[in-house]
């Protein structure tokens, strides 16, 4: 895997000086799945390498968290016995052949279509505590790690925000496979929970940044009369 994401790295590094380089960052919500309506928020950063204007290729690191609600068991007397707190998150290294409609090469509004292979760190985290009559504690720790692929898809519209440079902004809709209710369901005190937090719909909003200048209408040429004779 380590390898595929170098040899990603080394073909974008040797055509850099030929390509238009754009930094970006973002935030994004989801809807778990079908069968399950968690809710959970994802963070982002990354770069964009443009090779045509119609084809521009993004890099990206993001993170998704889910939170979940905790778990009370009560006695008779309605006194606490146990509390069991989990939650879920996943980093992600994401490679996306962005594909641009619509877009003239001038950086006005565009369509884009977001293809996105993602290599993901799933980790679930649960905290289960006990109280006795004394109301004394005792509290157990466990963590599950996954290592997963998955391919998602989105579709966007870019919109040009400066009239300075190539400063835009862009709407997505995301369909994405990270498998956030496996490790979940792992967990030794999840009990009858059952998590299906894949097949997630999302939307989000990136900003893509850049120094550089938009480019503009060429200079017409200057035609110097010859002297007097």
């Amino acid at each position: 895997m380590k390898k595929i994401f170098l040899f990603i790295l080394l073909v974008i590094s040797m055509n850099a000086k030929a390509q238009n380089i754009r930094g970006f960052g973002g935030f994004s919500g989801y809807l778990g799945g079908i069968l399950d309506k968690s809710l959970f928020v994802g963070v982002n950063c990354g770069a964009e390498f443009k090779i045509k204007h119609y084809i521009k290729p993004e890099i990206e690191f993001n993170v998704l968290l889910v939170p979940i609600d905790d778990v009370e068991l009560h006695s008779d007397q309605g006194n606490v016995k146990s509390i069991f707190r989990r939650s879920a998150n996943a980093l992600n290294f994401n490679f996306c052949p962005k594909i641009c409609i619509g877009n003239n090469g001038e950086n006005d509004t565009y369509f884009v279509l977001l293809p996105k292979y993602s290599f993901s760190k799933v980790t679930a985290v649960g905290k289960f505590t006990t109280l006795n009559a004394n109301d004394v504690k005792t509290t157990t720790k466990e963590t599950i790690v996954d290592w997963q692929h998955s391919l998602g898809i989105g579709i966007g519209l870019d919109i040009s925000v400066s009239n300075d440079n190539t400063d835009s902004l862009c709407l997505n809709i995301y369909y994405q496979n990270v498998d956030l209710g496996s490790v979940l369901n792992e967990l030794n005190h999840s009990g009858s929970s059952d998590f299906f937090i894949k097949n997630s719909l999302g939307a989000g909003l990136n900003y893509y940044f850049s120094f550089k200048k938009k480019p503009g209408p060429k200079p017409r040429p200057i035609k110097i009369p010859e002297p007097l004779q």
